[in-house]
């Protein structure tokens, strides 16, 4: 038993360093990206396109932007639910920290936009639209991590100044603070973010470790090959829960290889992050968020058993 908890731990461990360097990049992507979102981007004829897009990149924080926007009635089923089935959370991090599992993330990443695409066309399509309101230009929301996406939280000073000489105090002073909140954002995020999606990791690696301990390998192999097109069922409901920590959980399954790409894929299309929890805290109508859930679900499901099925007519 010392022995699965050193592994799960050393496992972890040498994934950290590449962990930190993945959410520096993630932090300076969106970062990049969040300022030039706004409710015009996911409305139009593009939105389900634009809406799959924003969803792939890796922050939890767009999906709940785009549920504020869509309780707010600024934008429509389908593209929301284009943001929410592309989005992945964690688990691109997880299996671009992994080098032996990076080669799994293109294929994930590809389908799962295809298909949200897809999904948010066909919904936009036969569901009736309601009137689309008006929402602000940008609107900003705090991702799973306390991040402000949607507008660039350092740039509430950046006015432009009718005397310079009279403000030169003042300037210095933003420039502290915005250095200070660089380095906060840049530096500290990325590095508490990874730390804790190292904890996770290790969570994962020591459960399984103790599953193969007492199961052994190939039994545990053989009872997953067994319940293959339940896979995606068993992973959605997981996926549904709001937390970084499921889609880490199906992402390194999947890294693992105990996950097959078809579970992989149902679960973190219904992964959402903690937009599922926004959506359920402050959508007005009931009958509207079990609409939404309900067809985040199914879909995800249908995708991985559709995938599952596939797999095995290949192979």
């Amino acid at each position: 038993m010392t022995d699965v908890f050193v592994d799960a731990l050393l496992d972890s461990l040498y994934i950290l360093p590449f962990l930190i360097v993945v959410y520096i990049l993630i932090e300076v992507l969106e970062h990049t990206a969040s300022s030039k979102i706004s409710s015009k981007l996911l409305k139009g004829p593009l939105s389900p396109l634009i809406g799959a897009g924003v969803g792939v990149i890796p922050q939890c924080g767009f999906g709940v932007m785009a549920t504020k926007l869509y309780t707010n009635g600024s934008i429509a089923l389908g593209t929301l639910l284009a943001v929410y089935l592309s989005t992945s959370d964690e688990a691109v991090a997880v299996l671009l920290g992994d080098f032996s599992a990076i080669g799994k993330l293109l294929p994930l990443l590809l389908i799962k936009v295809v298909y949200a695409v897809i999904v948010g066309y066909t919904v936009n399509f036969f569901v009736r639209k309601r009137e689309l309101t008006e929402a602000e230009e940008h609107i900003s929301a705090v991702g799973c991590h306390h991040h402000i996406v949607g507008r660039d939280e350092d740039c509430g000073h950046c006015h432009e100044r009718e005397n310079e000489e009279e403000h030169k105090h003042e300037d210095e002073t933003h420039k502290k603070a915005h250095r200070k909140n660089a380095i906060k954002r840049f530096a500290l995020h990325p590095l508490l973010h990874a730390l804790t999606t190292c904890a996770y990791i290790f969570a994962v690696n020591f459960i399984l470790g103790i599953i193969i301990y007492y199961v052994t390998e190939e039994k545990l192999a053989a009872f997953m090959e067994g319940i293959k097109f339940l896979q995606p069922v068993a992973a959605a409901l997981i996926g549904l829960i709001p937390n970084c920590a499921a889609s880490v959980v199906i992402a390194r399954m999947y890294a693992l290889g105990t996950l097959s790409l078809g579970g992989a894929l149902s679960g973190l299309c219904v992964s959402a992050g903690i937009g599922l929890a926004v959506l359920i805290k402050e959508n007005k109508s009931i009958k509207d968020t079990l609409l939404v859930i309900g067809l985040l679900f199914g879909t995800s499901v249908l995708l991985g058993i559709g995938v599952t099925a596939i797999s095995l007519l290949v192979c």
